[in-house]
């Protein structure tokens, strides 16, 4: 066997042992490293490949798409600093426990730490930012050595699934010559074992208890339509109040429960009724602040303060008292069993009544206050969520994007996913995420974006130009960092502000939309906005949508609106 064929009869292990891990899809940057891996993925009938030239865009691009997929999917680069460029990406795989297969092609060992061009220490790149790293071993031949190959490709593909989900690097050295040899295929006798993962089974004695308490229902984490009906579900069956994040899609899924209180950010700026005996926490907080300042401020009065998640403790605050590692279908279930073997009903009609006379005057004063100036980026961004459409989906861009929605949308009658990237808040690689999103979803996919963070991944437009993806974006365009006006630098001289935060980019957005092949609409009004939309939805291609504002214009409106809330709650 020639050194070509066993290099490529170990990789066609690996690529065995990938699939059978769950692995359908894979992002390639081409390089000259990577030869070898890339050529043998691009030729499998099994594996779909999408080639991205810039790395940082095509991690998040793998990134949105097993996102969408709920499965592991590669992304493979060259050596050198091609993986530095993954960097990002991996960090928001990591937070948000999505599962990537980090293939990162290197020189073999000896030509490390001697001046080689194009390599540099890619061992461990990620730091803790991955949930495992392993170096493959030189490509052999040997019976074992095959076998090695194709389980580290399953095991890393199953690793990156099983809970909590997340990024694995795999690191691959290749010695030239690093053409394989497509002729090869491995011996029909290679029928590896498969592997197994196991289901633990759940319990919960101390949850009797705490349905006879006051109880609140915190969600910040993303959620399917399905896992979304279900808590909404168990809110009205326990009559307790539940908040939660856009991205847990409670608004968008196309039911109602008495129990759901959009405007939270509202709600708790102000008096808030009695606190509650008992949280429970699904995921992360929500990105409303207020809500994480009051319960820093009133901990001690809650009892229990219970972390659900299937996948990791995710306690910022330090509050939790109790952690479940349980899946949010499984919780439910396990609470409607508990609540119909009960003989009364746990909670009195007034722990919710009171939280939702609260929520019915924050949706006064911000109808009110919104139809002052109906106009302005706060307005469009209510306005975009009531748009949309079952069947299509919206990215909610980190800053102010998801905040004017958490903070003024109302639930809409349609069902749709909802996403964003809200493990590290990073505004770096959002239109790629949302690119490799409608990529697998091939639906119309809205954008809900600032020029900012536009500016940071401007060059994934390219991504949604080459594969005419349908995708809306929504740009609230207020010349920099908007969202600076909101917190404390606000107060620094214009001197200090304007260049270190105000970041002003005078972007000529219809010139960006222009140079890759989009359709430009700026509308003036809340019937234009809504002309917009429509014809985007009609288009072939990609359109952009800017909305101008000003960075002081939502501050102003915020505040106002929380002044409003507290006189008339007081």
């Amino acid at each position: 066997m020639t050194k070509q064929q066993e290099m490529t009869a170990y990789l066609l292990a690996f690529i065995k042992g990938m699939k059978e891990g769950g692995l359908k899809n894979v992002v390639i940057s081409p390089g000259s490293r990577s030869t070898p891996l890339a050529l043998l993925l691009h030729r499998d009938p099994e594996i779909k490949t999408t080639v991205i030239v810039d790395e940082r865009s095509a991690a998040f691009c793998a990134l949105g798409m097993a996102k969408a997929l709920k499965q592991p999917v590669g992304v493979l680069c060259t050596s050198g600093t091609a993986a530095a460029n993954f960097f990002p990406a991996v960090c928001e795989a990591k937070a948000t426990n999505i599962p990537l297969l980090v293939l990162t092609a290197d020189r073999p060992p000896e030509a490390r730490g001697v001046g080689s061009p194009q390599t540099m220490d890619q061992q461990k790149l990620f730091g803790s930012h991955i949930k495992k790293f392993i170096e493959l071993a030189l490509p052999e031949s040997t019976p074992e050595m095959i076998r090695y190959s194709y389980w580290h490709g399953a095991n890393c593909a199953y690793e990156a699934m099983r809970v909590p989900a997340g990024p694995i690097q795999i690191n691959l050295p290749f010695r030239e010559p690093l053409l394989p040899d497509l002729t090869f295929s491995l011996d029909g006798s290679f029928h590896p074992k498969k592997l197994v993962t196991q289901i633990v089974s759940k319990q919960m004695p101390e949850l009797v208890p705490w349905l006879s308490k006051k109880g609140m229902m915190i969600v910040g984490k993303e959620l399917t339509p399905d896992e979304a009906k279900a808590l909404l579900t168990l809110a009205t069956s326990l009559q307790w109040p539940i908040i939660g994040d856009p991205l847990a899609n409670l608004g968008a899924c196309q039911q109602m429960s008495d129990g759901y209180l959009p405007h939270a950010d509202l709600i708790f700026s102000g008096p808030v009724p009695e606190t509650p005996e008992v949280i429970w926490q699904f995921g992360n907080l929500p990105v409303a602040k207020n809500v994480m300042l009051y319960l820093k401020k009133h901990h001690e009065a809650i009892s229990d303060y219970v972390l659900i998640d299937e996948e990791e403790w995710r306690d910022p605050l330090h509050l939790g008292t109790s952690f479940i590692k349980i899946g949010v279908l499984d919780f439910c279930k396990l609470v409607s069993e508990t609540l119909d073997a009960l003989p009364n009903s746990p909670t009195s009609d007034e722990w919710l009544a009171q939280w939702k006379r609260a929520y019915k005057k924050a949706r006064e004063v911000i109808t009110k206050e919104l139809s002052i100036d109906e106009w302005s980026e706060s307005n469009a961004s209510c306005q975009l969520l009531q748009a949309i459409k079952s069947e299509e989906a919206l990215f909610l861009a980190n800053s102010n994007a998801i905040r004017f929605v958490d903070r003024f949308s109302s639930p809409t009658g349609e069902s749709f996913p909802i996403y964003g990237n809200r493990g590290v808040n990073g505004i770096d690689g959002l239109i790629s995420t949302a690119a490799g999103i409608a990529l697998v979803r091939n639906k119309r996919m809205f954008v809900l974006i600032g020029d900012l963070a536009l500016f940071h991944d401007m060059n994934a437009l390219a991504l949604i130009r080459r594969y005419h993806l349908p995708v809306t974006l929504v740009v609230l365009n207020n010349n920099g960092g908007g969202i600076f006006s909101f917190l404390p630098q606000n107060q620094l001289p214009e001197t200090d502000f304007e260049p270190l935060f105000g970041t002003p980019l005078d972007l000529e957005l219809e010139k960006v939309a222009d140079l890759y092949n989009g359709h430009y609409i700026q509308p003036t009004s809340s019937k234009e906005f809504e002309q917009a939309i429509e014809k985007s939805r009609n288009q072939r291609d990609w359109t952009l949508i800017e909305i101008r504002g000003q960075q002081l214009e939502p501050v102003q409106l915020w505040e106002q609106m929380k002044r409003r809330y507290q006189e008339e709650i007081g």
